[in-house]
């Protein structure tokens, strides 16, 4: 499934989207805490009986059910936030490979009401046989084309076809053959175009985020946030997706003190993962044709121009 079916038009805000992803997924955690289970299932198995097992399943699951576990975007917010998941932007990468040209896309249509090209027409007769449906000379159908609609005093709609007529005592419109038309009353001349066509542009961007787990004293618990978080990236991929990242693969990074958190016994273990994201915006919209002159230029034997066919109206 491409990003584009899904996706609104904007910047990625990609580490925002992974922030709710995340939150999502604990949230699920304290709701289910069955999934604890399922994720240190193997701590079930008798070579960890002895020092974990069921009962550190247990102490996972109490600790997620009764503890926040705060989700930052700056390394300085770490010491006093612990435990926590920190999110940041590693690179950003518009790889030429990747790309449309022009950072064109498809196009974007919306409904819209018809524009009105003469807003009133008091129609005479009609003839069923010719389609000729006359006008009075009140109505200016200079801009009138084939592809049009006729709107009668009904609301009915008839699309008005070629050989028409802006000539003062002789205006008349063609809207086919045996059509059941009001002329009872005044009707309108509008557009064909019932959408307008919005311009779509495009970059993607191939993004590397760092996803850290810190705690603060406590090794294994950096560990079991690592690989909660884990469950929760690649359990919610199709989260992921809808919200415009495909997450590509991550890397799991060394774990250890912190330094940098001198006099703190912070411990963090990382979390790189690459996302293929889109960045959709709207360029303007597209001037949509809605007269087309098909006039037909043709030479006679003698070599002088003739009109094989034309369209009496544009």
């Amino acid at each position: 499934m491409s990003l584009t079916e899904v996706l609104p038009h904007g910047a990625p805000l990609t580490e925002f989207v992974l922030e709710t992803v995340v939150r999502d997924g604990l949230g699920e955690l304290r709701s289910d805490p069955t999934r604890i289970d399922d994720i240190f299932s193997r701590f079930l198995q008798t070579y960890f009986n002895n020092q974990y097992g069921q009962d550190k399943i247990d102490q996972i699951k109490t600790y997620i059910a009764n503890n926040q576990i705060k989700i930052v975007h700056a390394w300085q917010q770490v010491p006093t936030q612990v435990p926590c998941i920190s999110i940041h932007l590693i690179r950003a990468n518009e790889e030429e490979t990747i790309q449309n040209l022009g950072n064109a896309m498809l196009d974007e249509d919306d409904p819209t009401t018809p524009a009105v090209i003469v807003p009133v027409v008091t129609p005479g007769t009609y003839d069923s046989v010719t389609g000729k449906l006359t006008v009075t000379n009140d109505a200016d159908l200079s801009l009138v084309c084939p592809g049009q609609n006729f709107v009668d005093a009904s609301s009915n709609k008839f699309p008005i076809g070629s050989g028409n007529s802006n000539v003062s005592g002789n205006k008349f419109i063609n809207i086919g053959t045996g059509q059941i038309v009001n002329t009872s009353g005044d009707g309108s001349i509008e557009s064909q175009l019932a959408i307008e066509r919005t311009e779509l542009r495009m970059v993607r961007i191939r993004e590397t985020i760092n996803l850290g787990c810190h705690a603060k004293d406590d090794i294994h618990l950096v560990k079991f946030i690592y690989y909660i978080l884990m469950y929760i990236l690649k359990s919610r991929q199709d989260s992921l997706i809808k919200r415009g990242i495909a997450l590509d693969h991550g890397t799991g990074s060394i774990f250890d003190r912190e330094d940098k958190f001198e006099g703190e016994n912070i411990y963090s273990r990382m979390i790189e993962v690459n996302c293929l994201t889109e960045f959709v915006w709207e360029q303007g919209l597209v001037n949509l044709v809605d007269c087309f002159d098909t006039t037909v230029n043709v030479e006679d034997e003698d070599g002088i121009k003739v009109n094989a066919q034309s369209s009496e109206d544009c």
